[in-house]
Formats: C-alpha cells, structure tokens, sequence
C-alpha cells in the first residue's frame, strides 16, 4: 500500500502552546453539561461555511434567504417549527418577538460579509457565462471575461465531454479578504444537549447565560479551555488569557465547578487513561457514526461526535459516553465524508488538544462542490491532517488503516471528499463506512478479494435520505427540477441490498442528533447500542448496554 505523502501544514496561531499553571490550590473543571457551539456569523458553523467559496454561496443562497423570509413572515416560521415533519427544514427557531433582532443581524451581515456577497455572485455569473460557449471551443478567450473578483483564483477547464467548469484556487483564496476569521466565535453556555433545537437554519441570538467568546477556531486558547474538561486548571488564569472582565468574567465561571484532585499530582501531569491490554482490541460506540477503538496503547475516533454527559438530576436522560471517556491522546481522527453530521467542528474543536492527527478523504481539486477538507482542519489550527487516495494506507503497530472507495450518498454528485475505512490490529478487520451505499456489490467482492473477511461493519442503513439539494442546493447556480431533487438522495443502503462481503457482525448506527439531522433520517435507536469490547481470541460481545447516546 502506498503511503501518505509528506504533508505542507498551513501555520496557524495553534502553533503556539497555552499552559496554565494556577497560583491557587482551588482547580476547576468544565461542568459536563457546559454546550460549545462554534458560530461563523452567528450561524453553527460547518465545513462549508469555512471554505470561501461555498460559505459565499451558503451567505447568499440559504441564510440570508433564510432570514429574509423570517422578516417576512416570522408567524409562518413559529408553526413550522411546531411540526415534526418540518425539522430540517429552512425555519428560524424563534418567535416572532426575536423579529427586530434577525432584521439587526441581517443588516449587519449585509455589511460586513459584502466581499462575500459579491464574490457569490460572480461565481454565479463565471458559470452562467460557461454555460454559453461554444461547446469544445478553446477557453483561453474567456479569461477576459472573468469577473474581477475571480481574476487570478480561477482555472477554466472542460471535462473529458467538452463541460467547461471553473476549477478554484482553493489555498489563494484562504489567503484572500474572502477569509475573515474574524466572523468565528464560540458560543458557550449551561444546557440540556438532547432537547437543542435544530441548528443548521438559526442564527444563534444573545440569550441569558450564554457567553460568546470573538476569538478565531484557530487560536490556541481554545485548547487551554476545552482540556479543562478533563484536566483542572485556575479559572481565574483562564479568564485572563480570554481577557474576560465583569458581567462576561461572572458569566464565564458559572461554567466551572471545583475539582478534587490529590495534592501530590502535578495539575499538569494528568493521568493516562490510555488502553493498556497487549491482546486485543476494544471497541466503543458514542453514537451516531463515532466509533472510538483501541489497541495497545493506539487510539483512534471515527467520525468524532461526542455527547455531553447527562447531569445526576437528569434521570429520563439516555446514559451515553462522553468526552469524560475519551483517552488523554487520539493517535488518528477519521472523517468519513464531508457533511455536517460527520464533519462535527463542536467535537472537534474540544478535542483538538487530544487529536494527533486527523485523516481525511481527497476531494476533487478545486471544485466548488467538493471543497478540500485538508484545507478547513488545517486553517481552524489543526497540524497534522493527512488527505488519503482510494486504497492508501497508514501504518499502525500490529496493523494498519486502509481507506477504502465508498458509492452513494451524496445525490450522483461527483464527490470525490468520501472514504470508508479499513481498520487492521491485531489480526481483527473493522470496517467503518458510515453512509456508504451497496450500489454496485460487485466493488465489495473486489475489496473482500483483498482484504479477506471482515470482523465488524459499522454503518448506517435503511435511511430514505434528503434530497441531494438540501445539503449541495445552495452550491448550484442553475435551478433543479424538485423531480429531479427527489430522485436523487442523500441516502445510505437499505436491507436488501447486502454486501457480498463476509462479516462476523453488522452494527447499524441511527441519527441521534435530530439538532443537525436532514429530513428522512432516522431517530428511533437500535437495541444493540452498548459499548463493545472486542477480545482476541472470542467472538464479539456486547457488554451492558449504556446506550449510544446523541448530543
């Protein structure tokens, strides 16, 4: 198998390392129910609202549609979120008294995303003015005509069926005035995680005993913060490097409780919760497609999404994993694909201090559809991402991770940011493929000639799916027939459709995030959804179950 090339890490300010060391005896921790919600522009923030290209085309084509339409008819809004079948759908979470404080943040972001606006509009315009040439014809001619906010960050190409298409210089454009860091905050505050109202669709407003903190995904403060979830630190220290002072600096310790710790262990010394056993590989499920296995001292999360843990009075609440059991290091983040639920910035910027690196599919080179994630992580402060091809493979001892092809999913769209992942210790195969679809079996009689049969399978089945334009709707800059939308669907595989695959066991992941799921997901959860511990020398078995939880 062909290894990773060596990687060029973007620099970032998470190059720089916070410690803090408490001049006090009293250490704080995190409270387990304190929610993290990243915001780019007050709207929960997601990979496609990082990448230039497509948070100009989500600026213009969804949220301030979304907001426009609330100033419109905000009544309409209050009943549509009252409808189950509606969730997922483009409707503001608030009642019509929050209607002055929309119209304020639709204005605000008229002015200050500008640059964003226009750049929108002129990808639009590039591409509508592609749609009229000559077919085959050369399109060095057509370079004049670019619109002046595109000069320089584009390449126009054709496909091998004379298509033309703009092809963006993806890393130029980070470095451009349509990047502004400044738009990042985080948003921190006391909840209840399982009753979070749906986000993709709402600007986050100032509420009561919320603090949002205007500092960039990308600064290393966030690391300081979010290891005190597991490591006690001086809340005081902390609140001096966010230089957090009166109503804020009261707002920012009700997050905190004390922790007791012995007196001989150094506050910066935590201990290593690492898993230890020489044979063997343990296997826990924390929900949804995250799946945390461990072998000897070797970590790795697959798709990285976390649940807060319940609080003691919260005795109806669904007992789950959280971040309280995660190891102190994660040798290797997979990200399966690149959509909301699998890209989860809120998981992954908590973790961020933990991760060694993070390992992603490869996307089509500059297409607006497919945006490379190499280049959000690496931007938002992550130093070690590694972008794997079909077939690549990363060394583990005893073992190895093997990214394999995956179909489906993303609408017939070509995608190319997709991956299913081999995971090889100690002579045990597991297969997390998340979404992927049984399109063709005859791709899984391929890869089973290869690889030989597999342990576990981990994936999501029997999901009707969004159509393919509620995630990619707003990228396109020519209409789609809603026909057309309905027949192609961001789906996985059902029942019937088997894989040729040999497979000791199937364990199906559901939706446990009905605040970020797509419409057609499943919410009710499967009945095997407890940890897995996964012995050497025995089949599979499930311990007792603590259910898999959801944010």
């Amino acid at each position: 198998m062909m290894m990773p090339s060596s990687e060029t890490v973007i620099p970032t300010p998470s190059d720089r390392k916070i410690s803090l060391k408490p001049h006090s005896s009293q250490l704080s921790i995190l409270k387990p129910n304190v929610i993290a919600e990243p915001l780019i522009n007050q709207w929960y923030a997601w990979s496609f609202l990082l990448s230039p290209a497509t948070a100009a085309r989500y600026l213009t084509e969804s949220h301030l549609k979304v907001m426009e339409s609330f100033i419109a008819a905000p009544q309409v809004h209050a009943s549509a979120i009252k409808d189950p079948k509606m969730l997922g759908g483009p409707f503001i979470h608030y009642g019509p008294e929050r209607l002055a404080e929309i119209r304020a943040l639709l204005e605000k972001t008229r002015t200050e995303q500008q640059p964003l606006i226009e750049l929108s509009g002129a990808i639009a315009q590039l591409e509508h003015r592609l749609t009229r040439h000559p077919a085959g014809a050369s399109l060095e001619p057509l370079y004049a005509e670019v619109p002046e906010l595109l000069k320089g960050y584009v390449e126009l190409v054709y496909d091998s069926h004379n298509h033309p298409s703009l092809r963006l210089i993806e890393g130029l454009l980070y470095r451009s005035e349509y990047y502004r860091s400044a738009s990042q905050s985080i948003m921190l505050r006391l909840g209840d995680s399982d009753s979070r109202a749906f986000v993709l669709s709402t600007p986050r407003l100032e509420e009561d005993g919320a603090l949002q903190l205007h500092i960039p995904f990308c600064d290393p403060r966030l690391d300081a913060l979010f290891s005190m979830r597991h490591k006690p630190g001086s809340v005081a220290e902390m609140a001096a490097a966010l230089e957090l002072k009166g109503v804020q600096l009261e707002q920012f310790e009700a997050f905190f409780e004390p922790s007791e710790i012995p007196s001989e262990t150094p506050s910066d010394t935590p201990s290593d919760t690492r898993y230890r056993e020489t044979a063997g590989v343990r296997i826990r499920y924390f929900g949804h497609a995250c799946v945390l296995l461990e072998s000897n001292g070797v970590s790795i999360l697959c798709d990285p999404l976390v649940s807060y843990a319940p609080l003691p009075e919260q005795q109806d609440c669904m007992i789950r994993y959280s971040y309280a059991d995660l190891p102190e290091t994660i040798d290797y983040a997979l990200i399966t694909h690149n959509h909301q639920d699998h890209v989860m910035l809120e998981t992954l910027l908590q973790l961020r201090h933990k991760i060694r690196h993070v390992v992603v599919p490869s996307s089509n080179k500059g297409s607006l559809i497919d945006p490379s994630l190499k280049l959000v992580l690496q931007q938002i402060g992550f130093p070690s991402v590694q972008a794997l091809d079909e077939l690549e493979a990363i060394p583990l001892p005893q073992g190895r991770i093997v990214s394999l092809p995956v179909l489906g999913e993303h609408g017939d769209l070509n995608i190319g940011a997709k991956n299913a992942y081999l995971i090889q210790l100690q002579g045990r195969s597991i297969l997390c493929a998340a979404d992927s679809n049984n399109l063709e079996p005859r791709l899984y009689e391929h890869l089973s000639h290869l690889f030989g049969p597999l342990d576990l399978l981990f994936i999501g089945m029997e999901c009707d799916g969004a159509p393919f334009t509620w995630a990619y709707g707003p990228l396109l800059t020519q209409p789609t027939a809603h026909k057309m939308a309905q027949t192609r669907r961001l789906d996985g595989s059902n029942a019937e459709r088997r894989s040729p695959w040999s497979i000791s066991s199937t364990h199906n992941r559901f939706m446990s995030m009905p605040w970020a799921k797509s419409p057609g997901s499943p919410t009710s959860p499967p009945s095997n959804t407890g940890p897995i511990r996964y012995p050497s020398r025995n089949p599979i078995g499930l311990s007792p179950p603590v259910g898999s939880g959801g944010l």
